[in-house]
């Protein structure tokens, strides 16, 4: 805790300095004159902000920056930039803004904190309305229909975004750019920690050039950003308040937002709670019911969240610090492990029956900025979290097997003025984990994870070409405690192995050596406006990605995912023998290819992206073939053939590396028919395939289109998806049927004594379809919820 305490006093201290003070004024109208009022005015190296009167007009006194860089942002209208250089008089600059057939909303995830439009990544960001709109409690499923962003559903309880077919370790998940330290990249039944019900934008990063959060992240990054640590005073006291009841669960869900301040000291409060029952659906829960399956509802769906967080920051002209802490209490059951035959002895011994998962998290987080320290810098950004995470694992309403996980994270890092043309930023980023999982379910053993890595990103505009160069260097150690892995195996197809005897395998104890893995990655993009309101960019970039922790390690029954998992680090062959020597292990290693189309002026506009990725050494999980078998389970299934059940054993996956091709493309078309109604459509292509198999869990080709009206009050919408059959499926992975999707929504603005109501109400998956999700490790025993209207009221002041 010392550095940060040095760097608030270095900060706090350097807020009192002058330098050579100027000011700038000038006018910001559109194409035909009209004043642009509302527009945000800053100038790079300081945090003062003004806005733009009903007239236009701007004027910002006392600018201290030492190289001058001029950004006009509102929403409705195309950035402007002016690169001023080094100025030592007053200035007046004007800027002529092109009207914009998207929101543009600057991205704080990318380097240079760009607008969408001006991004050479592609990006998506989601602001605060649509995200109220399209509020799930998991971020997989709010996320879900941004082009290029599946869900892992692992039923209405948890899942995470798949962008562009990758997903767990390949998908880095970031709050306010800092990583949110749980476990969901270990299991798909591990929900995200990070909430969107507070989020003022969430910003999905496609692709692998975004190496200021991670190699690994070569499927992209998403941020979302919430005020808890405030960076700007706000005006008075704000923020919202909202209940709503949705039907297909029982679903009750109330939350509270405010933020205030006073003097220098800016306050923020959110929180939320939210209690449902087992989710209803359209039929079966299994694919292949049997006599006794359970009709219209999904067992083991229920939830109870609680979440909240407090922050507080010093605020001043030239900077701020703050500090926040978050709790997170959840309770929620886990689908897929309900066995029909075992309901008469719950209910005779009284026990609470399924398997559930109770979360306690507790986050603790610094933030800071300094702008214009000194000669040659534009601004120092810092930020640190430390999380203690906790779940156990219940089942039938006895203790499990409890994960731990205690992570910190920091980042630092510093923006240099223009050099030759060239803005930049330099960073440094430490992250360390502790992970453990005690009890008998235990599959990965405790492990240590310690990640150091240095980034530069380096951006220089040339007329109408923005260049982009960005590289980063990252050391990662594994220190992971001996395991003892033990593994039955018989063979799946029975009739070829038929004469074959089990193997009985003895309990085998692994020492393992220390893991050390230095990952070199680099891009290089540029992004041309080849006219006004069209542009093109091209992104290459080659990516090392360090094996993760459950792809090495992975030794024993995963219960969540009904699978018996196999690492990376371990020998098993097609027999099932596993040898007592351990073998090496590669980094993945990616060469990638991205190309985006974009119009974005006008009453119509369209984004298209195409990617290629090559990838040595792909670390994926497939079936074997195989099913483990313990003592236990033998004497269930003598049993069970008494009573004149079947039952399985559990199916071996092993972590295997190989040649891998993924490519495909994202698009989205929008049309502003008039200025109240707006037709959107957009679809997304995944192939990805080994040399001589495809790789599982791939999402099938999607089309949606949504048609839009925005009224003075009334508001609504009305969208449909459609989903193709995936018949590209790995060895032992089964096929999902196509499916159509109908929402629709609306809402009624109701402004009174400065709170703004508004009434709302959604209907989902409104035909009542079955639709099975081909991204879920559940999707043969848990579809998505049948229909479903939800109510509510939310008041903004």
């Amino acid at each position: 805790m010392h550095t940060p305490s040095l760097i608030a006093v270095a900060m706090m201290t350097a807020f009192s300095s002058a330098a050579l003070a100027t000011t700038i004024t000038g006018k910001v109208t559109d194409q035909a004159g009209a004043p642009v009022a509302g527009a945000e005015v800053s100038v790079e190296g300081s945090r003062r902000v003004v806005y733009t009167d009903e007239n236009g007009i701007y004027s910002m006194d006392n600018v201290t920056a030492q190289d001058v860089h001029i950004h006009v942002a509102t929403p409705k209208y195309l950035h402007g930039d002016k690169d001023l250089g080094r100025i030592t008089e007053n200035q007046q600059v004007n800027f002529t803004l092109l009207p914009a057939s998207i929101e543009n909303i600057t991205v704080t995830a990318t380097a240079m904190q760009t607008s969408v439009l001006e991004s050479v990544t592609p990006v998506s960001v989601i602001g605060a309305e649509e995200l109220r709109r399209k509020q799930q409690p998991t971020l997989g499923e709010t996320l879900k229909t941004v082009p290029g962003v599946h869900s892992s559903y692992f039923g209405p309880v948890s899942s995470s975004p798949v962008i562009r077919g990758a997903g767990g370790p390949r998908v880095k998940i970031v709050q306010n750019g800092l990583d949110v330290s749980d476990v969901s990249r270990i299991g798909p039944d591990h929900n995200v920690a990070a909430s969107t019900s507070s989020a003022t934008q969430v910003e999905v990063l496609r692709g692998p050039a975004t190496l200021q959060y991670g190699s690994g992240a070569i499927g992209g990054v998403v941020n979302v950003v919430d005020k808890r640590i405030p960076q700007e005073m706000p005006y008075g006291t704000e923020g919202e308040a909202e209940m709503r009841y949705s039907t297909v669960d029982n679903g009750k869900f109330g939350k509270v937002d405010v933020t205030t301040g006073t003097g220098n000291v800016a306050f923020h409060f959110d929180g939320f709670k939210r209690k449902t029952d087992d989710v209803d659906i359209p039929g079966y829960s299994e694919a292949e019911p049997d006599d006794d399956a359970t009709y219209g509802t999904l067992a083991s769906t229920d939830m109870d969240t609680t979440d909240f967080n407090a922050g507080i920051s010093y605020v001043q002209d030239e900077g701020f610090f703050g500090f926040s802490v978050e709790k997170l209490d959840n309770l929620y059951g886990v689908p897929g492990h309900h066995h029909h035959h075992e309901e008469e002895e719950h209910e005779e011994e009284g026990a609470e029956e399924g398997t559930k998962i109770d979360v306690d998290m507790t986050r603790y987080q610094l933030a800071g900025e300094w702008h214009s320290p000194t000669a040659g810098i534009d601004n120092i950004r810092f930020s640190a979290a430390y999380t203690d995470y906790t779940h156990v694992e219940i089942e039938d309403g006895e203790i499990g097997t409890q994960f731990n996980n205690e992570g910190v994270n920091a980042k630092l890092t510093i923006a240099h003025t223009g050099i030759a043309g060239w803005h930049g930023v330099f960073g440094f980023q430490l992250t360390d984990s502790d992970y453990e999982a005690i009890g008998e379910e235990a599959f990965s053993p405790p492990t240590s994870t310690d990640t150091q890595a240095v980034f530069l990103i380096e951006q220089k505009k040339v007329g109408d070409v923005t260049f982009e160069l960005g590289g980063r260097l990252e050391q990662t150690s594994y220190d992971a405690d001996d395991a003892e892995v033990e593994l039955h195996v018989e063979h799946l197809d029975e009739e070829e192995h038929e004469e074959e005897e089990e193997h009985e395998e003895e309990a085998m104890v692994f020492n393992f050596p220390d893991y050390d893995f230095t990952s070199v990655s680099v891009s290089a993009g540029a992004n041309w406006e080849y006219q006004p309101g069209y542009s093109a960019a091209l992104t290459l970039s080659r990516n090392e990605r360090a094996p993760s922790q459950q792809e090495l390690f992975s030794g024993g029954q995963h219960i969540a995912t009904r699978t018996y998992e196999v690492g990376l680090v371990y020998q098993l062959d097609d027999e099932g023998e596993l040898s007592d020597t351990l073998r090496s292990v590669d980094e993945e290693v990616s060469t990638n290819l991205d190309l985006t189309f974009r119009k974005f002026s006008g009453n119509w506009g369209y984004t298209a992206s195409l990617f290629y990725n090559q990838v040595d050494n792909y670390i994926y999980e497939s079936g074997t073939g195989l099913i483990a078998v313990t003592e236990e389970h033998e004497h269930e299934e003598e049993g069970a053939e008494e009573e004149g059940h079947e039952e399985e054993g559990t199916p071996v996956y092993y972590f295997r590396q190989s040649d891998a091709d993924l490519y495909g493309m994202e698009a989205e078309v929008f049309y502003n028919i008039t200025g109240e109604w707006r037709v959107d459509l957009y679809g997304d292509y995944i192939r990805a395939k080994l040399d001589n198999e495809d790789l599982p869990r791939i999402p099938p080709l999607r089309i949606g289109s949504s048609i839009r009206y925005q009224g003075q009050s009334l508001s609504g919408e009305v969208g449909v998806e459609w989903y193709d059959d995936q018949t590209r499926t790995a060895p032992y992975e089964t096929a999902t049927d196509g499916y159509t999707l109908l929402n629709a929504s609306v809402e009624y603005d109701i402004a009174s004594a400065g709170v703004d109501w508004v009434l709302f109400a959604t209907a989902d998956n409104i035909t009542d379809e079955e639709a099975r999700v081909h991204t879920s490790f559940l999707k043969d025993l848990a579809p998505l919820p049948g229909r479903n209207f939800s109510v509510g009221v939310r008041a903004v002041f």
